[in-house]
C-alpha cells in the first residue's frame, strides 16, 4: 500500500480505502464528516464519543475510518479532489504535507477552547505562526516489558532502563534461555524510534528548516547494523517472523514469544488485553544510563479541520467537544495518547492498575528528564518513513547491506527533504 506523497496529495495514483459510515445522516444538509485512522478500540472509542456529542445537542454527522496505510492513501484522494472530510485525524507525520499544500484550515479564530491544554499540546500544530491542528495527547516512545517473563527466564529489568548495549546483551540470553523465543522484537524499520536514537547521538534528525538530514550516515548504519547483529544472534526474529507477526494479536509479546514491545505510550493500552501478565511502561534504550535526552515529548497526532469545509464552525465545536467534555474524555481515555490536560488525566486515570495509568505515570515520570521536542517533521517525512522501512526490509532479506542501506536513505532524504 502507497503511503501518501507530494504526487499522492495532488490527486496521481492514489487508491481508495473503504471507510465505515455511521447511520442517522440522512437529512438536507449534508452531515458533518469526521475522519480518522487507527485500529478498533480507537474506532469503537471514537464512535462513543461521537454518539455522546449526537445526545449533547450536536449536529449530525458521518465517520469515516480507516487502518493507518490506508487513510493517508484515502485522504490524499480525497483531498485532491477538494472533498476531504471536514472534521479530521491528522498523524505529525504528514501534517507538514497538508499544511504546506493549504489543504488545512488555520484554526486560530476558530474559538475551540485550549485553555486547559498542556502547552506543548496546544501548539504541536503552529506552522509560521499559524496553528493548523490541535492536539488530542502528549506522547512519548517506550517499551511495554512483560516483566514476569523475564523473571521466568532469570532476567531482570533496570530501574533506569537498559543502554543499547545492555539491551544487546539481555536480547541475547533472553533468546538463549527461552527456546524459540527472542530477546527482542525487530526495530530496524522503525524511523520513529530511530529518531531517538539520533537524538541520542547529539543532533536532531533533521534540520532546523526540515531542508535536510540532520543526523549522519554513520549514525543511520550504525543502527542497522545493530540490528543486523541482533538477528544473526537470534536474539531478534528473521524478517519473514517479522513481517507475519505485525498485527496486535499477532505479535511475538502477544503469543510469548518475545518479552517486549516498542511503541508510543498509548498503545500498550492496545498490547494489555493480549498478554496475560501486566506490561511495565520504560523508556527506551539509552546511550548513556539514565540518560533520557533523546526522547521527547510532544502531540503528534492532531484534529484539524479541512480548509474544504463548509461547516467549519460546528468542525470546531465538535474539536472542542472532544478535547474538553467529560464524557468525550472517558470515551476515548489514552487511546489516542496521555490526555493533554490535568481535568482528562484525573478522569481516565482513576484505575490505578490500569495500563491507562501506568502510561500517564510513564510520561508524568520522564517529563523532566527529556529533550525538548522537535519542530513538526518535515514535508516529505512520510516518503522517509516508508523508504527507511523499506530499506530495512531489505536488509533484513539479505537484498542490501547495512552501510548500502545507510546510503540509500541518506541519499532518499537528500532528494525528498527541502523540496
Amino acid at each position: 500500500m502507497t503511503k501518501l506523497t507530494r504526487r499522492t496529495l495532488l490527486g496521481l495514483g492514489a487508491a481508495t480505502a473503504a471507510a465505515a459510515v455511521l447511520p442517522g445522516c440522512s437529512g438536507g444538509k449534508k452531515p458533518l464528516r469526521v475522519s480518522w485512522y487507527g485500529p478498533d478500540p480507537v474506532t469503537k472509542a471514537l464512535n462513543t464519543a461521537l454518539s455522546a456529542w449526537k445526545s449533547s445537542g450536536g449536529v449530525e454527522y458521518s465517520a469515516e475510518s480507516a487502518p493507518f496505510d490506508d487513510y493517508w492513501d484515502k485522504l490524499a484522494t480525497q483531498t485532491s479532489g477538494n472533498n476531504a472530510p471536514d472534521v479530521l485525524r491528522m498523524s505529525m507525520s504528514y501534517f507538514s504535507d497538508y499544511a504546506g499544500r493549504s489543504a488545512l484550515k488555520d484554526l486560530g479564530s476558530s474559538g475551540i477552547d485550549t485553555s486547559g491544554l498542556d502547552k506543548d499540546v496546544a501548539d504541536s500544530g503552529v506552522v509560521d505562526g499559524k496553528n493548523f491542528g490541535i492536539g488530542q495527547s502528549s506522547i512519548s516512545y517506550a517499551m511495554y516489558v512483560d516483566e514476569a517473563a523475564v523473571k521466568r527466564a532469570g532476567g531482570t529489568v533496570p530501574a533506569q532502563g537498559w543502554t543499547w548495549d545492555k539491551f544487546a546483551e539481555f536480547a541475547r540470553d533472553y533468546s538463549g534461555s527461552i527456546q524459540g523465543s527472542y530477546g527482542s522484537t525487530d526495530q530496524a524499520g522503525n524511523f520513529q524510534l530511530f529518531e531517538v536514537y539520533a537524538r541520542q547521538h547529539g543532533t536532531e534528525l533533521f534540520s532546523d528548516d526540515g531542508g535536510k538530514l540532520a543526523t549522519s550516515k554513520d549514525t543511520v548504519q550504525e543502527w542497522f547494523q545493530y540490528w543486523a547483529d541482533l538477528r544473526s544472534a537470534k536474539a531478534a526474529p528473521p524478517q519473514n517472523v517479522s513481517a507475519e507477526t505485525t498485527a496486535i494479536e499477532k505479535s511475538l509479546v502477544a503469543k510469548g514469544k518475545a518479552p517486549l514491545q516498542f511503541g508510543w505510550v498509548q498503545q500498550v493500552t492496545f498490547y494489555q488485553p493480549v498478554v496475560k501478565s501486566p506490561l511495565s511502561v520504560l523508556p527506551v534504550p539509552q546511550g548513556t544510563a539514565g540518560d533520557l535526552k533523546g526522547q521527547f515529548i510532544k502531540g503528534l497526532d492532531l484534529w484539524c479541520i479541512s480548509a474544504a469545509s463548509k461547516h467549519p464552525e460546528d468542525a470546531a465545536e465538535l474539536i472542542g467537544f472532544l478535547l474538553n467534555d467529560e464524557k468525550a474524555i472517558k470515551a476515548i481515555g489514552i487511546l489516542l495518547g496521555v490526555p493533554p490536560s490535568k481535568k482528562a488525566r484525573d478522569l481516565v486515570s482513576a484505575d490505578a492498575g490500569s495500563a491507562g495509568a501506568r502510561a500517564i505515570k510513564y510520561v508524568e515520570d520522564i517529563a523532566g528528564k527529556v529533550g525538548p521536542s522537535p519542530k513538526p517533521w518535515p514535508k516529505g517525512y512520510g516518503e522517509l518513513l516508508t523508504g527507511f522501512g523499506r530499506i530495512a526490509e531489505n536488509i533484513g532479506f539479505g537484498k542490501t547491506k547495512p552501510d548500502a542501506g545507510a546510503q540509500e536513505f541518506v541519499d532518499l532524504a537528500g532528494k525528498t527533504l527541502g523540496q
